[in-house]
């Protein structure tokens, strides 16, 4: 089949892609703290220090802008395990630990806020005091290069946060508008220089991968998000709200077989991770400890809840350890162009290897609560 000029410009690859890019999906603190074991192994490997850009969504974005804020001390060759957890890790789960959403989601639906961005003003206010960051847009690192990415409403497009935006921004805005959930945000708006409405990034591109697949020669997608489960209802309301939830499931399934159907084929190289899939499914990396089951992975920890609310220490941690194993195995299995260090295996938190310990202490973490869990 002849490929015309305006295909190959609209569907394929660049012919001179450079660099690797990071994508990290939405997910809430799920995500973030699944992504944080990914981004550690990655570390340990070699492999994040060849990281070009590392585009974000939704819960994504929480960690790669702690990512940035800290980004002297990780790009330090060199890094020790117990360094890593004091500055990276410890840091991080304890942001994590405590409700970061419910007042501000309360604060944007008071009645005098409703026609101003006060509730997502609130959101990057408690990203700052947290200390997720506090940098602006054009403070960002320039290598790697950082991208939030958010969905405009009015133009049906990705809008991306980054160092490229002719106005500065507060980084923390941007994970905020990235993380506005529809129908618990209100959307971000403004109307100069010309009308735009910000939801979250993961209604546009839940994986990150639309600002990075076509100019970059290996993506490594860290994917936290949510999958749809069997549920039964019988009001008109769960009827409209499933139908959207199917849709977006759908659209999800679609662009991850296109994913995988592209790496087969290598028109696009790197790999991808899931946090409801296992390392077992990657026999070719095998070669230690193997991380948890998939019966584990796909029925207790992928169906932890996607929220801002506190996690405990045995959801963070693990997290932090299933993140950790899924980015080894699929490091070793599908990146053999890039050099990756021998360095043996460090499991996070060793005394959450346990199964049986997990599924007991994992016991309704899907459930959401209205007010959080403060």
């Amino acid at each position: 089949m002849a490929v015309t000029p305006h295909a190959r410009r609209t569907y394929l690859p660049d012919d001179e892609r450079r660099g690797v890019a990071l994508c990290l999906s939405g997910g809430g603190f799920r995500a973030a703290l699944f992504h944080l074991g990914a981004v550690r192994r990655l570390y340990e490997l070699g492999v994040l220090d060849e990281v070009r850009t590392i585009a974000a969504t939704s819960g994504g974005t929480m960690l790669a802008a702690f990512l940035a804020q800290r980004c002297d001390v990780w790009r330090r060759r060199g890094l020790r395990a117990a360094d890593w957890e004091r500055h990276i890790s410890a840091p991080f789960r304890s942001i994590a630990s405590r409700n970061i959403n419910t007042i501000p989601i309360l604060t944007g639906w008071l009645p005098w806020n409703w026609m101003n961005n006060a509730g997502l003003e609130a959101m990057a206010d408690a990203c700052e005091e947290r200390a997720v960051t506090r940098q602006t847009t054009a403070t960002l690192p320039i290598d790697p290069q950082f991208v939030f990415i958010a969905t405009d409403l009015v133009s049906g497009a990705g809008f991306a946060f980054g160092r490229g935006n002719p106005t500065a921004r507060r980084v923390a805005l941007a994970v905020a508008v990235s993380s506005c959930y529809p129908g618990f945000f209100r959307p971000f708006t403004e109307s100069s220089p010309e009308r735009i409405a910000l939801v979250d990034g993961g209604v546009h591109d839940d994986r990150a991968i639309e600002s990075v697949w076509r100019n970059h020669r290996y993506l490594l997608i860290s994917d936290g998000g949510d999958a749809l489960r069997p549920q039964w209802g019988e009001s008109i309301l769960w009827s409209l709200f499933r139908s959207a939830a199917v849709l977006w499931n759908q659209l999800q399934v679609v662009q991850k077989r296109w994913l995988i159907s592209s790496f087969i084929s290598r028109q696009l190289d790197g790999t991808y991770w899931s946090i409801e899939s296992s390392p077992v499914h990657y026999p070719e990396a095998l070669g230690g400890p193997s991380g948890y089951s998939p019966a584990l992975a796909r029925d207790v920890i992928a169906a932890i809840r996607t929220d801002y609310d506190a996690f405990s220490d045995a959801e963070a941690s693990v997290l932090e350890n299933h993140g950790y194993f899924m980015a080894d195995a699929a490091a070793r299995a599908h990146l053999p162009a890039l050099p990756l260090r021998p360095e043996p295996l460090r499991v996070p938190h060793p005394a959450w290897m346990s199964e049986a310990a997990v599924r007991a202490a994992l016991q309704g973490s899907a459930r959401k609560r209205f007010l959080g869990r403060f």
